[in-house]
C-alpha cells in the first residue's frame, strides 16, 4: 500500500479561477476570449461548450459587438485602446498581482526609470506588461543577464513575472544588484506560485516518486516538473487519467501529488480516481482560513498569513467523496451504467461527483426500451436536465437530448439549414443558435446584394435557410470544435437560382428536342415538296437580321437575306411583312440536318429587267454621279437602277480623265443608249445634243472643260486599259446583284462610240 501526499496549492490558482467564473459569467454574447484562460485542455473544452472563442490580438479588426475576456496574464494599454474603439464589452480578468506589476511600471516609467521584466520573453503576462514601458529589457536567465550591458547614469526599476522560478529570479537580481548602481527592486512572483514551488521541492524530496498533474503547455506546470526532477529521480507529467494507470507505481512507498495553476479539480479527482483506493491520502488541513475559491482577491493578498497543513489521512474513496462538482443544467456528462431496470438505468461518472445520475427509459431512446440494451459498464453521454421525478438523491439525466443534438450538430454541417436570427451586429453580420451552435452569418452572405448596415435590424427574429460555410484553409473543423459556425443564405440563394436556370435548361433542351422530333415528322413528310427550284408557299413567321424565317406546310425554312431582294443593303422588314403568305423557290436542302433554304428574289424582276421597260433606249433620265474612275462614271437614277456613262459618251472633247468635268454629287442628264449584260449604257454627250431641258453647272463644264477627243488626233482613246481597282469598283457598283469579272471588258467592248466619232 502506497501513501499518496497531496499537494497544498494544487490546482486552479485563485486569479485563473477568477479569470473563469468571469468568462462563464459573461452576459453579452457572442463572448470572445482573448487568448485560452488557461493552457489546460479540459479547461479550453469547458469554455468552448460553454460557446466562448477563443481569439487572438490579430482577430480584434474582424470582431463586431459582444464582448471580449481579458485573461488573467494582462494585456498591454494599445489592447484595451483597440477594444474600446471597436465598441465592445471589455471583461478584463487579469489577475490583481499581475495589475499591480502593470502600475508599478507605469508609475516608474513616468519618472524615466528604464524598465527590466524577470520571466519569459514569449510568456503573454510579461508581452503585456511590455506594453507599459517606453524602455524595457527581458532577462530570462542569468547567462543573459550577463550579456546586457547597463548604462551607469540610468535609474532601473526591476519587476518579475507572476510565475517564474523563484530560485531563478533571485540569482538573476543578485547578479544585477552588483551590476546596476540605481536599481529598484520589486519581487513580484506570486505568493502562491512561491508556495507551489516550495511544496514542489519538499515533495520531491521526501517521496519516492512525483506526479504533477497538468498541460505540457503550462508554463507554470513544466516549472515544477523541472524542479521535482532535481530531487527525484521519478517525476511523472500527467495530463490526463490514462497517463497514470500506465505508470507502475505499486512498489512506490511513498507518491506526491502536485498540480499546475491551471489544472480543473475535476482532472485531479479524475487522476487519484484512477488510482488504487487501498492507497492511504494525506491532505494538508487549513485551519482558520476561507478558502481560495471564495476568499476576495485583491493586490493586499501577498499579505494574506498562511497556516501549517495539518496531515490528515484518507482512503481515495473519502477523497471522491469530499469533492464536490458544480453541477449546472444542459451540461454535458459522460457516465457509466451501474445498474437498470424497468425505469431506467443509473449511472455514474467523475463530473457527477458523489452523486450518481438516472437517465429514465423516456430519456434514454426513441424506440422501446430495453434493459438489457443497457448492461453495466455500459459508457454515453447525457446532458443534466431538470429533476422533476421528485427523488433528489439523483441527478436527472437525458440521452436522448444529447443525442437529438449531436445529430443536429452533423446535420449543421452537412446539409442546408433553417436558422431563426437572434441578433444583428453592427458592421458584421447576423448571429443565430441552432442545436448547440452559435452561427454567425457575415454582412456579405446575407443575400445576392450588399445589405447595408442600417437594415440589418430588420432580420432580427425572422427565419433563414443557410448554410455552413467550409473552413478556412489549413483550419478544417476548428469554428465546429468551438461550436461556432460561419454560415451563408447568399450561398442558399445562389444554388436555389442555380438549379432554377438548370430547371429552365433543362425544359428548354426537353422542349427543343420534342421540336426537332415534330420537325423530322414533318420534313419526312413533305419531302418530295423540298425538292430544289420547286415553287412553295410560304407565311412570314420572323426576322432575323441574317433573314426571315418562313413557315411551309407546317416547316420552318430559312429565307436569306441575300435571297430577298436584288437590291443590295435592303432589310427582310423591307421585302416582307410578318404574317403575309408569299411564294418561294427552295434553293437548299440539307437533309441530314433538316433544313430548308428559300429565296424570293429569284421569282422577282431584276432592277435592269424594270429599268428596260421603264427606261427604254433613248429616254433622257436624270441621275447623280456616284462613281468616277479613268474610263468613265457610274450615274445612279433611282435605288437599284444605275448605268455607265463611259468617257467617250460625257462629252465631244478630248478628256484627261472624267474627273476634268464630273465630281462625285453632280446631277446630269443622261440619254439611254443601250441595255448589255444587266447594266444600262448613258450618254451626256447625246443628252446634250437633245436640249432639252436648262443645263445643270455639270453639264456647264462638260461643255465649257473639255478638250478635242483623242480619236480626232488619231489618238487611243482613254478608257481602253482598266486597272485592277477599277475592274474591282466595277464588279462591286451600284445594288443590283453582283457582275462577273468581264462585264467592264463586255461593256467597252459592245459600247458604239459617237456618231460624230465615227465620222
Amino acid at each position: 500500500m502506497s501513501e499518496i501526499i497531496i499537494a497544498k496549492h494544487a490546482g486552479l490558482c485563485s486569479g485563473v479561477e477568477r479569470a473563469i467564473d468571469l468568462a462563464l459569467g459573461a452576459k453579452v454574447a457572442p463572448v470572445r476570449l482573448l487568448g485560452n484562460i488557461a493552457h489546460n485542455e479540459r479547461v479550453i473544452a469547458m469554455l468552448a461548450d460553454a460557446h466562448r472563442e477563443v481569439i487572438d490580438e490579430s482577430d480584434l479588426s474582424a470582431i463586431k459587438g459582444g464582448s471580449v475576456v481579458i485573461r488573467a496574464h494582462g494585456v498591454s494599454p494599445s489592447v484595451y485602446q483597440k477594444l474600446r474603439s471597436i465598441g465592445v464589452e471589455i471583461i478584463d480578468a487579469t489577475c490583481p498581482f499581475v495589475k499591480k506589476i502593470h502600475d508599478i511600471v507605469t508609475e516608474y516609467d513616468a519618472k524615466g526609470y528604464r524598465v527590466i521584466i524577470v520571466g519569459d520573453p514569449t510568456h503573454p503576462e510579461v508581452i503585456g506588461t511590455k506594453g507599459y514601458a517606453k524602455e524595457c529589457d527581458v532577462i530570462d536567465s542569468l547567462e543573459s543577464a550577463k550579456k546586457v550591458i547597463f548604462d551607469p547614469k540610468r535609474d532601473y526599476i526591476l519587476v518579475c513575472q507572476t510565475t517564474f522560478s523563484e530560485n531563478k529570479a533571485n540569482n538573476i537580481i543578485n547578479h544585477l544588484k552588483n551590476t546596476i548602481k540605481s536599481l529598484a527592486i520589486n519581487q513580484t512572483i506570486c505568493y502562491t506560485t512561491k508556495e507551489r514551488q516550495a511544496e514542489a521541492k519538499s515533495l520531491s524530496c521526501t517521496c519516492d516518486a512525483v506526479l504533477v498533474i497538468g498541460s505540457e503547455s503550462s508554463s507554470n506546470t513544466t516549472k515544477l516538473v523541472d524542479i521535482c526532477r532535481e530531487a527525484c529521480d521519478r517525476v511523472y507529467l500527467i495530463q490526463n487519467a490514462e497517463d497514470v494507470k500506465a505508470i507502475d507505481l505499486t512498489e512506490v512507498q511513498k507518491i506526491g501529488v502536485t498540480a499546475g495553476a491551471s489544472t480543473p479539480k475535476e482532472l485531479i479527482m479524475e487522476v487519484l480516481s484512477g488510482m488504487s483506493n487501498e492507497n492511504e491520502v494525506t491532505l494538508p488541513k487549513k485551519e482558520n482560513e476561507t478558502t481560495e475559491a471564495t476568499a476576495p482577491v485583491t493586490a493586499a493578498a501577498e499579505e494574506v498569513k498562511e497556516t501549517k497543513p495539518v496531515a490528515k489521512k484518507m482512503t481515495m474513496d473519502d477523497v471522491m467523496a469530499s469533492t464536490s462538482f458544480e453541477i449546472r443544467e444542459g451540461m454535458r456528462v459522460k457516465v457509466t451504467v451501474i445498474r437498470n431496470d424497468e425505469t431506467g438505468v443509473y449511472v455514474s461518472g467523475v463530473k457527477l461527483g458523489k452523486k450518481d445520475g438516472f437517465v429514465a427509459a423516456d430519456r434514454l431512446t426513441d424506440g422501446e426500451y430495453k434493459p438489457e440494451d443497457y448492461p453495466v459498464g455500459t459508457e454515453f453521454t447525457a446532458v443534466v436536465v431538470p429533476n422533476t421525478n421528485g427523488n433528489k438523491d439523483y441527478i436527472a439525466l437525458d440521452k436522448r437530448k444529447f443525442d437529438e443534438v449531436e445529430e443536429m450538430d452533423k446535420a449543421l454541417l452537412d446539409s442546408v439549414f433553417e436558422l431563426k436570427i437572434d441578433k444583428a451586429v453592427d458592421k458584421g453580420g447576423l448571429l443565430g443558435k441552432k442545436g448547440s451552435y452559435t452561427v454567425f452569418i457575415p454582412v456579405s452572405h446575407i443575400e445576392l446584394h450588399r445589405v447595408a448596415d442600417e437594415d440589418l435590424q430588420s432580420y432580427v427574429g425572422k427565419k433563414l435557410l443557410v448554410k455552413k460555410l467550409p473552413d478556412k484553409k489549413g483550419e478544417e473543423g476548428a469554428e465546429a470544435k468551438r461550436h461556432r459556425i460561419v454560415a451563408s443564405h447568399k450561398e442558399v440563394l445562389i444554388a436555389e437560382k442555380r438549379a432554377a436556370r438548370e430547371k429552365a435548361e433543362k425544359e428548354w433542351q426537353e422542349k427543343k428536342a420534342r421540336e426537332e422530333e415534330e420537325k423530322k415528322a414533318i420534313f419526312e413528310a413533305n419531302r418530295d415538296r423540298f425538292e430544289v427550284n420547286n415553287v412553295v408557299p410560304g407565311v412570314v413567321k420572323r426576322f432575323a437580321e441574317f433573314g426571315a424565317f418562313v413557315n411551309v406546310y407546317g416547316f420552318d425554312c430559312l429565307a436569306p437575306k441575300t435571297e430577298l431582294s436584288w437590291i443590295k443593303g435592303q432589310a427582310p422588314a423591307d421585302v416582307l411583312e410578318i404574317g403575309k403568305e408569299y411564294e418561294f423557290v427552295v434553293i437548299k436542302v440539307d437533309p441530314e440536318n433538316y433544313k430548308v433554304s428559300l429565296s424570293y428574289k429569284l421569282l422577282q424582276k431584276r432592277p435592269y429587267e424594270i429599268a428596260q421597260e421603264k427606261y427604254p433606249v433613248g429616254t433622257i433620265v436624270t441621275g447623280t454621279v456616284q462613281t468616277i474612275v479613268n474610263f468613265g462614271a457610274f450615274i445612279s437614277i433611282e435605288p437599284g437602277v444605275d448605268g455607265l456613262v463611259h468617257v467617250s459618251n460625257i462629252s465631244d472633247k478630248r478628256l484627261n480623265s472624267p474627273a476634268d468635268v464630273l465630281k462625285v454629287g453632280d446631277t446630269v442628264q443622261a440619254k439611254v443608249i443601250k441595255f448589255e449584260n444587266n447594266r444600262m449604257a448613258l450618254s451626256i454627250k447625246d443628252a446634250q445634243e437633245t436640249g432639252e431641258g436648262e443645263s445643270s453647272e455639270a453639264e456647264k463644264r462638260v461643255r465649257t472643260n473639255a478638250r478635242p477627243t483623242a480619236e480626232r488626233r488619231g489618238k487611243k482613246p482613254a478608257g481602253d486599259e482598266i486597272s485592277k481597282e477599277e475592274q474591282e469598283i466595277v464588279e462591286n457598283f451600284g445594288t443590283t446583284e453582283t457582275v462577273s469579272n468581264n462585264v467592264l471588258g463586255d461593256l467597252l467592248k459592245n459600247f458604239t462610240p459617237a456618231d460624230d466619232d465615227n465620222k
